[in-house]
């Protein structure tokens, strides 16, 4: 096998590091989200159910 290169290295760092900060950027918007509901949405444990489809129907 061959070693890597500092390139490859570089590329697989920078594409693990936007990952990072992606799954970082996602766990914050939803957090957001959960801790400042919308006043005129349902409540209840599935609430977050209906939302999606809402989302997915557009």
């Amino acid at each position: 096998m061959q070693p890597r290169t500092n390139a490859g290295r570089r590329t697989r760092n920078t594409v693990v590091l936007a990952l990072i900060i992606a799954g970082l950027w996602a766990s914050f918007a939803l957090t957001r989200g959960a801790t400042h509901p919308d006043e005129s949405a349902p409540v209840g444990p599935v609430a977050h159910f209906s939302r999606a489809v809402e989302l997915i129907r557009g």
